[in-house]
């Protein structure tokens, strides 16, 4: 199957390709297509409808929204089948902090400094399963979580400079990681956004 995938940042469209390979080894990546933030309200449509040729796969973040579904809904209203769209809650970053032992053991962090999952609600009445951060979890990463790292050069890649929102190594010290080491069955089991997509990407190519 060929697909085009939409995300915001390298560590998004990396994300994205490791669910696509845990849910079939039958796609082809035909583009990847940027997406950042204030651009997905005014590209959404075009997405829309290139999915009527291909499926597009797109993964942003909730960010401070208060519910997924709700956010759709406000960014399109006739979306078609084969528009794969997909929100983190908060944030991509979370899903990986969801595989708590592999991302524990992998950046030297003592497994009880790392977040856990809680039951939340998002503006909605089913209670949903997904990471506790006290802010946005990306700024939880590497302005709190890694200075507890025991992995000194971890620690200077993801620290942000003075006046940098990442560190100046960021999407190099993250993508081995995505790639070689974390686990999505055991991510999904912490955060409902994530098996929500893996859950829409199976049912699409068993579709095909």
């Amino acid at each position: 199957m060929k697909v085009y995938i939409v995300g915001e940042d390298p560590v998004t469209y990396t994300i994205i390709k490791r669910i696509l390979a845990y849910c079939s080894d039958d796609f082809e990546i035909i583009a990847e297509l940027p997406a950042r933030g204030g651009q997905v309200k005014s590209k959404i449509a075009e997405f829309n409808k290139l999915s009527y040729a291909y499926p597009v796969v797109l993964l942003i973040d909730l960010d401070n929204n208060d519910c997924a579904p709700q956010l759709v809904k406000q960014l399109i209203s006739n979306k078609n089948d084969n528009f794969i769209f997909n929100i983190a809650v908060d944030e991509a970053e979370a899903w990986l902090m969801a595989d708590r032992e592999g991302f524990a053991n992998y950046f030297k962090i003592m497994l009880e400094d790392m977040p856990s999952a809680h039951q939340t609600k998002q503006g909605g009445r089913k209670t949903l399963t997904e990471m506790n951060f006290a802010y946005k979890s990306s700024m939880f990463l590497t302005h709190e979580l890694i200075k507890k790292s025991k992995h000194l050069e971890f620690v200077q890649q993801l620290t942000p400079k003075k006046g940098a929102a990442k560190g100046p190594e960021y999407n190099s010290c993250m993508l081995p990681f995505i790639l070689k080491i974390w686990n999505i069955d055991s991510a999904r089991q912490n955060a409902d956004s994530l098996n929500r997509m893996i859950v829409r990407l199976q049912n699409m190519f068993q579709l095909k």
